[in-house]
């Protein structure tokens, strides 16, 4: 069976695309499906799982992500043939990923991609290429549907 991992350092929109991909992966090919939240403690207050109170309307837009992001895993784990395991870590977002790759044998990481011109683009790139370095997984990079 396909371990397959879906890390969340937080929640933005382009998340839930990799939360899309990953159900319907696994509802298809009989896949494990692992959605493993990382709290970053590198991350600047506010990025990570968790609301930022000092940023109005932030933390309203990062609470209707996690609805959203709830929503689909709770649709998805009563689909036929989709087993879900859910993790919460703190700490070095590569590092626990490269911990849990090595805890649970996945196979593949499921990564989503921001538009090219956000400004984590970059830092996600170069996590990419450590997680390939570190992990030997194949490593899946989706991006969110445009809209128009």
């Amino acid at each position: 069976m396909t371990g397959l991992l879906i890390p969340i350092r937080g929640f933005t929109p382009h998340v839930i695309a990799a939360v899309r991909y990953a159900l319907e992966f696994g509802k298809r090919n009989n896949a494990r499906l692992h959605f493993l939240f990382v709290a970053d403690s590198a991350a600047e207050p506010g990025a990570g799982v968790t609301g930022s109170k000092d940023r109005p309307g932030k933390e309203e837009g990062l609470h209707h992500l996690h609805q959203e992001i709830e929503t689909l895993m709770d649709e998805g784990r009563s689909m036929e043939g989709v087993q879900m395991e859910v993790h919460f870590r703190s700490g070095d977002f590569i590092q626990e990923v490269r911990q849990y790759v090595r805890t649970h044998y996945i196979t593949e990481i499921v990564i989503s991609l921001p538009e090219e011109c956000e400004e984590t683009f970059e830092q996600i790139g170069k996590d990419i290429q450590l997680l390939l370095k570190m992990t030997h997984c194949r490593i899946l990079t989706v991006k969110q549907k445009s809209k128009e």
